[in-house]
């Protein structure tokens, strides 16, 4: 059987795609792709048939198995572009008018006085106009998209969480009515997230909740203060244990040089507290920059990792977290877009109405790209980010972390262009690939994660 001839009437030379990690252990070899986001595993002696076949030689791989890596893209026609795949599924997404997204600021101001923040916060809280000019885009928007999706973020969101049980409803009776898809989630920093605002956010169909704990007590209170100076963590993590049964709950832990060296000590505490397999916890990178608005982070910069130090730091916390139940064994999953910034159909609204195109933004003046009142109108200030084009970037272009990333975070490339912007699958892309396997190894044995992994193909002959 032949490169030209195996799949039928195909004659075009195979190879094996640009975007495989392959991974041999034992009597298995395993091939994450990241274009489709799929994992393969194939006895080893068949693989070894495979690297014949698409050699061009005297090849005894099976059709299923050749079937199977093709399906999950892992083998792909010699020819094919699969940078221009990629450019072509970006493209769609900045464009896509058929799903509208809202990043909504509900108060600007917030209850919390964080070193790192980059925000400057006014005490402002959504206003009555600006929900009655809310509701009116949507009401442009309903003929001609398929879902609708909200981010309800600050400051601190549920200082205006009235607006958003307002808003919530008037949404959901309009999509309900048009028979448009809705979701929504929240960026909170769980302070005012008791038993009862979780379930009354629950009923407006908020579907997670992402919550900051950014160390065991005596760090975390340090770096997430009142505006008064007094504690916040055990007020945080009261929260948690009581609201994890009503909102699934993802615990944000954001790490610099002042505090990576105490997350076990956190995890333990969580664990104490009855979280495990009721909660997700992941590490955070903080990356500080000056925009010249007086943010407490332009002062900040001395302690953050640089991405090389932070892959290391996130490896050790992410199999801390495993082991005590509190994370789950994941690779990163092929998009069209990398966020809101991007896409043409999606804003970022504040307190007063104004728009930003990114959640960095919040606050910065400098930023505003128009206002709810004209929102078909932006200013040319929105232009930078809807034409942040990765493909342009010869350093995305070679990467191997591109399809699940796309460019990573278009507003630290333009603040400071460099590694900043990029995930740490980067540089630990066959680490994380492995771990992922001896996982799934560990599953197939009884003693694998309680959470679910990817959908894995063991081809067999």
């Amino acid at each position: 059987m032949s490169a030209g001839t195996a799949l039928g009437a195909s004659t075009a030379r195979l190879r094996l795609s640009r975007y495989d990690v392959v991974v041999e252990r034992g009597d298995k070899v395993w091939v994450h792709n990241g274009l489709s986001g799929r994992i393969v595993a194939v006895a080893a002696d068949e693989w070894r048939e495979v690297g014949l076949f698409l050699a061009g030689e005297s090849s005894r791989a099976s059709t299923e198995i050749l079937r199977e890596l093709t399906v999950g893209r892992m083998i792909v026609a010699d020819d094919l572009d699969e940078l221009e795949v990629l450019e072509r599924r970006y493209r769609a997404g900045t464009a896509d008018r058929s799903s509208f997204g809202l990043t909504i600021v509900t108060s600007l101001g917030c209850n919390f006085d964080c070193p790192y923040c980059f925000q400057v916060k006014p005490s402002e809280v959504l206003d009555a106009e600006t929900e009655r000019l809310l509701l009116e885009v949507l009401d442009e928007q309903l003929p001609t998209i398929r879902q609708f999706e909200v981010t309800w973020y600050g400051g601190e969101p549920l200082l205006g969480k009235d607006r958003i049980y307002r808003l919530s409803e008037a949404f959901l009776e309009r999509c309900d009515a048009g028979h448009i898809a809705y979701s929504a989630s929240i960026v909170t920093n769980g302070y005012l997230l008791t038993r009862e605002t979780a379930e009354r956010l629950r009923a407006c169909r908020v579907g997670s909740a992402q919550i900051t704990l950014d160390g065991p007590p005596e760090s975390h209170d340090l770096m997430r203060p009142l505006k008064n100076g007094r504690p916040t963590f055990d007020a945080i993590l009261d929260n948690v244990v009581e609201s994890a049964s009503v909102l699934p709950i993802a615990i944000r832990v954001n790490l610099d040089a002042s505090n990576s060296g105490e997350h076990e000590r956190l995890l333990d505490l969580l664990v104490d507290r009855g979280l495990s397999g009721r909660v997700t916890v992941y590490p955070g990178r903080i990356v500080a920059y000056d925009e010249g608005i007086g943010a407490p982070s332009e002062s900040y910069r001395p302690t953050c990792y640089t991405l090389p130090e932070f892959a290391g730091v996130e490896r050790d916390f992410l199999a801390q977290a495993r082991a005590r139940g509190l994370a789950s064994t994941t690779l990163p999953q092929p998009i069209s877009t990398p966020c809101t910034a991007v896409r043409v159909n999606e804003l970022v609204v504040g307190a007063r109405g104004e728009l930003y195109k990114c959640w960095d933004s919040v606050g910065n003046h400098h930023e505003v790209v128009g206002h709810l009142r004209s929102w078909k109108d932006p200013n040319d200030r929105a232009l930078k980010w809807l034409h942040y084009d990765p493909f342009t970037d010869e350093g995305c272009r070679s990467c191997i972390a591109l399809p699940g990333c796309m460019g990573g975070c278009a507003h630290h490339q333009m603040i400071d262009p460099g590694d900043s912007k990029c995930s740490t699958y980067r540089l630990t892309y066959r680490q994380q690939v492995e771990e992922y396997v001896a996982a799934a190894e560990a599953a197939g044995s009884g003693a694998g994660p309680r959470h679910p992994l990817l959908p894995i193909v063991t081809v067999n002959t």
